[in-house]
């Protein structure tokens, strides 16, 4: 059965190029060019993967991202856009983008993400319903709901995923190497520096203080260790 992916894109151009070889690669797509299309088709939630443009007439889609995740849809999202700053990339990243991709790109690299994000999504396995608690905050793992320190937020299968390794392995060191094939796969792309971002991420939802960590703590050279509740301060020090 087809994969069910919708392109939220205004140039028609890129629109039609993306779609065309999406096509072409056997996936069933449909496409729209404005904010509240977007919007509106994206509420439906029954899509395997959405690819999104930044800008819109209408909007953005930074905040076509944000509705997704609040209404609790957690289908793999592809930003797409003409700006590469590094900002423009975490913005996305923080507000629930899966993967990102700088215009102009390659068509190839375009379908090999593509093909990631989906073989990712599809070999993600629900987990029992289970609570997670970290320190004074909680995640639900089966549904990504989360209580943190910004309040109630729903949490990406990326998000997800990351936290289901760091669980798994807690007190252990994880490599960035480790985080991005359990969360991005090593064909996607992504850096070392997505890594860190990511962390930086986690750490304002559930650190009380994400500038001094105790959650998620950085093993200089190595990567990170994750601990669910912090390490007992060493004998004799003072608080």
């Amino acid at each position: 059965m087809p994969e069910r992916i919708l392109v939220v894109e205004d140039d028609s151009l890129v629109r039609n190029l993306v779609v065309l070889n999406l096509l072409d690669a056997g996936h069933e797509v449909h496409a729209v060019g404005t904010f509240a299309e977007g919007d509106s088709r994206l509420a439906e939630g029954a899509w395997s993967l959405a690819v999104l443009d930044l800008m819109l007439p209408g909007g953005d889609g930074i905040e076509l991202m944000k509705r997704v995740r609040a209404r609790g849809h957690r289908f793999p999202l592809l930003m797409l856009t003409a700006r590469a700053e590094v900002q423009a990339k975490v913005r996305a990243l923080d507000s629930g983008a899966d993967d990102y991709l700088p215009k102009p790109f390659d068509v190839e690299e375009l379908l090999a993400r593509v093909r990631a994000l989906l073989r990712r999504a599809g070999a993600s396995v629900p987990a029992p319903a289970r609570l997670l608690a970290i320190g004074s905050y909680t995640v639900q793992m089966d549904s990504g709901e989360a209580l943190t320190r910004e309040g109630p937020v729903v949490l990406s299968d990326k998000e997800l995923r990351v936290l289901t390794l760091f669980a798994r392995l807690e007190n252990q060191p994880l490599s960035r190497a480790d985080i991005l094939e359990e969360a991005w796969g090593m064909d996607a792309f992504p850096t070392d520096r997505t890594v860190d971002n990511f962390i930086l991420r986690l750490r304002r939802l559930f650190e009380p203080e994400p500038e001094h960590p105790e959650h998620f703590v950085t093993l200089h050279g190595r990567g990170y260790i994750f601990r669910r509740v912090p390490a007992p301060a060493p004998a004799g020090s003072m608080l």
